[in-house]
């Protein structure tokens, strides 16, 4: 892009800013995320400008997007279109040369074909764990001499299975510019074969013709082919014609071939005979990786405590859309209250932000090892029942035990005095720290109870 062009683009879009700086109604938003805006690029009558992370362009085009196009194109009499990009995303929208191009956060390439790729999902932002490893090595032979056709992926919602999908489309792309890639989600798909229904004639042809040319299909969601037969038909044409001349198709579904119901066998022994991968349920470090992937996507400097990390993880291990859904919370709560650089985020934060989520869940997530559980190991060593210790009984056997749940609590997992407190009928922090002295006394002069303890930890 020439620099005047640049220059004067900038130009409008500040004007464009200050014509909507009074109806924002959040002056830090505006200030954080709005004022320091840019032009990044321009292609045809679309305007790139640069963000500063994903949350803010989100938010832009949702909220900001019409009245800045409004305000802009008013200004110039002009008819642009504003696309709001990530610093990554810029990167690869100034690297890309005629005729290629990105629109839309979507692909296009030399022929003009929409490919419906989203540049966003790459592999160099895919986190790949024990449960999702199979599926990462399996898309990777589609790189090589020798691969399997079709592969087909399935997994639970919210496990990447989408992310994967776009991922693979941009790196064939890479590797083979020259080929012609097509992504589309399986409810996008049956509305493109009724669309041809309705227009009649030869539109059902054209449409098995236009699939039978990409080199590579990634279809996701095949499970709602489910109880659609006519479609079903098409597809399964399509499928045969492109497997046998040797082009690829990836698919994914949330359950495994054999699960889809209303489907002839026959399409169901075709989705076995390449390959079938499972993803399964991702374990607390996997979800972790990607917690710490996604942190330093968004940006920006909030810190986030132990217990706060486990509870994410905990709390949203079986759906990574979730996951990030609740991040950008955080974030927005980190920017609406002006929270300073490297504000620490605590449980106390997370009951803030997340209220539907009420004080036993904050506790049943927010540690390595649910407290709850370790109070029933206790009392079961003890054969005392955990409701008796929970409660305000103040026998001299009962307080025993709920002293040393105490005193493990506080040494083993280093919870504070409150949250311990909140436990054992909300008993307050002065309590709390009597109990943990006494057994801390009774240990240095009873033996037994000191391997007594010891022996707890390990099982534990």
């Amino acid at each position: 892009m020439e620099r005047t062009l640049q220059k004067n683009l900038n130009n409008l879009l500040t004007l464009a800013k200050e014509k909507i700086k009074n109806s924002c109604g959040n002056v830090v938003f505006y200030n954080e995320f709005i004022e320091p805006i840019s032009v990044c690029n321009v292609k045809d009558n679309v305007i790139y400008i640069k963000v500063k992370n994903i949350f803010a362009k989100q938010t832009l085009k949702i909220d900001y997007k019409l009245d800045l196009e409004k305000e802009l194109n008013k200004i110039n009499n002009s008819n642009y279109v504003l696309e709001f990009i990530t610093e990554s995303e810029s990167t690869i929208i100034n690297q890309l040369p005629d005729p290629k191009k990105v629109e839309n956060n979507f692909i296009v390439n030399q022929n003009n074909k929409s490919t419906g790729i989203n540049s966003n999902y790459r592999f160099d932002n895919f986190i790949v764990s024990e449960f999702n490893k199979l599926a990462y090595n399996a898309a990777q032979t589609i790189f090589k001499d020798k691969f399997w056709n079709p592969i087909f992926i399935s997994g639970g919602v919210g496990l990447g299975k989408t992310h994967l999908l776009h991922a693979i489309g941009n790196e064939y792309i890479n590797h083979f510019p020259n080929k012609i890639v097509k992504y589309i989600s399986t409810d996008d798909f049956v509305r493109e074969v009724y669309n041809s229904f309705s227009v009649g004639g030869n539109s059902v042809e054209q449409l098995k013709e236009k699939y039978e040319s990409y080199d590579l299909l990634l279809l996701d969601d095949i499970q709602f082919l489910e109880k659609k037969e006519k479609i079903n038909e098409i597809f399964f044409n399509i499928f045969n014609k492109n497997v046998s001349t040797g082009k690829i198709i990836i698919m994914t579904s949330d359950k495994e071939p054999s699960l889809l119901q209303n489907l002839e066998s026959r399409m169901k022994s075709r989705f076995h005979s390449g390959l079938y991968i499972k993803i399964t349920k991702p374990d607390l470090n996997s979800i972790k990786k990607i917690l710490e992937e996604k942190l330093k996507e968004s940006n920006e400097s909030f810190i986030l405590t132990s217990d706060v990390i486990n509870y994410i993880s905990r709390r949203y291990c079986n759906d990574i859309r979730e996951l990030e859904g609740f991040l950008h919370r955080i974030l927005f709560y980190v920017i609406n209250n002006n929270l300073p650089p490297n504000a620490i985020i605590n449980l106390d934060i997370i009951k803030k932000i997340n209220e539907t989520d009420n004080h036993d869940n904050l506790m049943k997530y927010g540690f390595d090892v649910n407290p709850e559980i370790v109070i029933n190991q206790i009392c079961a060593a003890y054969s005392i029942n955990p409701d008796l210790v929970r409660s305000k009984n103040r026998t001299k056997q009962i307080s025993l035990v709920r002293q040393v749940c105490m005193y493990v609590l506080r040494q083993k997992f280093n919870m504070n005095y409150s949250q311990i407190g909140s436990f054992f009928s909300g008993r307050d922090h002065s309590t709390v720290i009597e109990s943990i002295e006494s057994i801390t006394k009774k240990i240095k002069k009873d033996n037994k109870l000191e391997e007594f303890i010891v022996n707890l930890y390990k099982k534990i």
